[in-house]
């Protein structure tokens, strides 16, 4: 570039004298020369002219050479990006400089102690320029390997501050720390140890595995701020929908009531308009409707026991006692005073005694071996004899099967006993009037 400045610098020269003689000009042009001479010796020279000239040639010059210069600055600004060091950054924020910056970004995902998402290593060197619509190649954290197997201590012996601690510092993030109220375990004392897959525990816990430790937050205390409404004439759905949403200690009891409609409220252990906390208790007694009370079924006679309560099936039985009297009472399914209501059975089961069992005779030719089975149930097993029979087949000239003996006939019995009966083969000829005998 001097040199090239240097041509420019350098002063035209003046002709030789002797140069000038040896050219001896004609004379046309000598006298031309004469005149000329004549005409300069009239005009004055600025002496700086040259020196002016030659500035205006330079700073052209150097204006020109700056020109190439910025164009070539403002080239490589716009078509290279310098790059910063991305290392310890969101991957998110890096992808959105790279945007605006017209780059692409190629991501290696890698398990690593570092937070998830954030990048650990890049390959283009920090402060270093690369073309624009190149591509940036990161590699970002995916966070500690789920699959590492942990040591996992014992909750139960430790503080929740520690709990969280031992979380934090071995990044088991799947691990949860819950906070609930207990009316017996005292404020961050551990309550329990819970995992979504019931066979993982303390001994084969993976980074990967869901659990969640519970520690108390102390006993609950709530303010009285819940005003009783008049549940009066209210059905028992409205009072346990109330209860529900106020997240009361509900207790409902039922009684008959020959003045409250059934289904609705006849009293309330809180009264109208006071103020209770969520939790506390509370109890409505709802009417069942008019009940029937059970009388004393001892003072009623057996054959008018059926009859002797409107709107309720008395089922009478006798049954055979050592100890009581005819017709006196042997129990009652449901006590003297009870009042039945429409959620109760409406049915009462009553025992009078049928006294001593007691054998007829069964001998006059009206009973045959067949009629046996249901006279021994009707009149013995059913009101609750252990009474059986057996029988024992005789000659004899009455019919075949017909009862024509017994071993007892006539009788109180035990209430368990067995009676033979002699049964007829029919073998034999009926005597007449003129045989002797």
């Amino acid at each position: 570039m001097s040199d090239f400045l240097s041509k420019f610098e350098e002063e035209p020269k003046e002709p030789d004298k002797e140069s000038a003689t040896a050219k001896a000009p004609s004379s046309r042009a000598s006298r031309k020369e004469k005149g000329s001479a004549s005409l300069e010796e009239g005009i004055e020279h600025d002496p700086s002219f040259k020196k002016k000239r030659r500035k205006k040639r330079l700073l052209g010059l150097a204006a020109l050479l700056g020109l190439f210069i910025l164009s070539g600055f403002l080239f490589f600004q716009l078509a290279y990006v310098r790059l910063d060091n991305f290392v310890d950054k969101e991957i998110s924020e890096v992808r959105e400089w790279a945007a605006e910056h017209d780059l692409a970004v190629a991501v290696t995902p890698a398990y690593n102690e570092a937070p998830a998402n954030q990048v650990i290593a890049q390959e283009e060197a920090a402060r270093s320029r690369v073309r624009k619509r190149s591509t940036l190649h990161l590699t970002v954290s995916q966070g500690p390997d789920p699959e590492e197997k942990l040591a996992l201590p014992d909750f139960m012996e430790m503080t929740r501050d520690e709990a969280a601690e031992w979380i934090e510092k071995n990044q088991a993030s799947n691990l949860t720390i819950v906070d609930e109220y207990h009316d017996e375990i005292e404020e961050k004392a551990p309550i329990r140890v819970e995992f979504t897959n019931k066979e993982v525990s303390r001994e084969n816990y993976h980074r990967r595995d869901v659990g969640r430790v519970f520690y108390s937050k102390g006993e609950e205390i709530f303010e009285k701020d819940i005003e009783v409404p008049d549940f009066k004439d209210k059905t028992r759905s409205e009072v346990e929908t109330w209860g529900k949403v106020h997240e009361l200690d509900l207790e409902v009891k039922e009684q008959a009531s020959d003045t409250v409609e059934e289904g609705k409220v006849i009293e309330q252990s809180v009264a109208p308009k006071e103020k209770i906390a969520k939790r506390d208790a509370f109890q409505v007694t709802i009417s069942l409707g008019k009940g029937v009370t059970v009388p004393d079924f001892s003072t009623i006679l057996p054959d008018d026991a059926q009859d002797a309560v409107e709107g309720v099936n008395v089922r009478v039985r006798m049954q055979f006692t050592q100890s009581l009297a005819y017709g006196q009472l042997i129990s009652q399914s449901e006590s003297a005073g009870t009042v039945l209501t429409s959620k109760d059975d409406q049915g009462i089961d009553v025992v009078y005694s049928a006294g001593q069992p007691y054998i007829r005779d069964y001998r006059r030719g009206e009973y045959l071996e067949g009629d046996l089975q249901k006279l021994f149930f009707d009149e013995f097993r059913s009101k609750g004899a252990n009474i059986s029979y057996q029988v024992r087949y005789v000659n004899s000239a009455e019919p075949y099967g017909t009862i024509v003996g017994m071993s007892k006939f006539n009788q109180f019995l035990p209430l368990e006993d067995t009676i033979t009966f002699d049964i007829s083969l029919g073998n034999q000829t009926a005597p007449t009037a003129s045989d002797p005998e």
